[in-house]
Formats: structure tokens, sequence, C-alpha cells
């Protein structure tokens, strides 16, 4: 938690990944992905996401915002090491077994296609294609409703620290992909 302070009031700013929701992340990281607005613009749609009011933001001067973007991007990752697997709505999803994750080949292909098509909600996405429901075929767990049902329930019950190890490796095996020509 940041405290922002405007004239003779504080307010506070979440800017940890156990205080931000799913939802609020996948907001988040597509302002941040904002193609159609500038940085000052997307911090200020950020900040908006995560509660400080227009009038708040906008009243602030330069130097101090300048400095709440600096201390919202001071945000600390908590944990490094992706869950292997966690409890839903009396369901169990599985991430990997044994004790390292490894992304396999159909999972990439469906996170791939999914960043292509711009979708809204990539971080719930991602999450939704990396775990699989134990009691399901694979073809049941790609089928694109079951993916979407499923970001939405993770979007609904899990906060940003949950997700961000595994948007993180996403990245490194796409950059390491790419570098290595693949």
């Amino acid at each position: 938690m940041v405290n922002v302070k405007l004239e003779n009031e504080t307010f506070e700013l979440r800017n940890e990944a156990n205080e931000i929701t799913l939802k609020e992340f996948n907001k988040i990281y597509t302002i941040l992905q904002s193609q159609t607005l500038g940085k000052l613009e997307q911090y200020c749609e950020v900040f908006k996401t995560l509660g400080l009011s227009e009038s708040i933001i906008y009243d602030m001067d330069n130097d101090s915002f300048i400095e709440l973007i600096k201390s919202f991007n001071a945000m600390t990752i908590t944990s490094e090491l992706p869950a292997k697997e966690i409890e839903l709505n009396g369901y169990k999803y599985v991430a990997y077994t044994g004790d390292e994750f490894k992304f396999k080949t159909k999972d990439l292909i469906e996170i791939e296609k999914s960043a292509k098509r711009g979708v809204t909600n990539f971080p719930s996405f991602i999450l939704a294609v990396i775990f699989k429901r134990a009691d399901l075929t694979v073809n049941e767990h790609y089928e694109k409703s079951h993916l979407e049902l499923k970001a939405k329930l993770f979007e609904d019950n899990v906060k940003a620290d949950f997700a961000i190890p595994y948007i993180t490796l996403v990245a490194k095996k796409t950059l390491k992909s790419l570098e290595d020509g693949k």
C-alpha cells in the first residue's frame, strides 16, 4: 500500500500483488499494453482502476504524479514459484506435476493465439490454459467455452500474486524462444 499525499489529505493506493484482484490486474495489464494511450495517461487509468478518483489524479502536481508512478512500480513479488494446483468451486485444477513447471506445446499455442486475438483478460486466460481440471479430458480442457469459463473463475477468485509467476514464465519462455530463433 502506498500513501498518496495531496495537499492536506492522504489517500491509499494498493500497489502490492496480493492487494490487487486478478480482475483489476487484467484491466491494468490491458491498459499498460495499450498502443493508443500515452504512458502518463496509462498510469492515470491504472490508478483509477485501483480506486483513486479522477479529481485526485488530475489535481496532483507533476512531481507527485511521477513519484506515485515510481511507488506503484516498486511492487514486490512475494512468490517466484508458481502454484501447482488450486481448488475452486469444488474442483481441483492442476498446472503441473513433479518438481518443475514446464510448458506444454498446446498451452503455448493457445496462449499465443489468445494474445494475437487481443483477449482483454490475458492474465486470467493464461491461468485458464495452464491449469487443467483434473476430471476432464484434454479435448474438453481446450474447448473455448471451458477456457472462457475458467478464466472468469480465476478472475473472480485469485489475486494478482497467484498469476504473476505464470505470466513471468510465459514472458521468459517467449523471449527465450525469440532469442533462440524458435
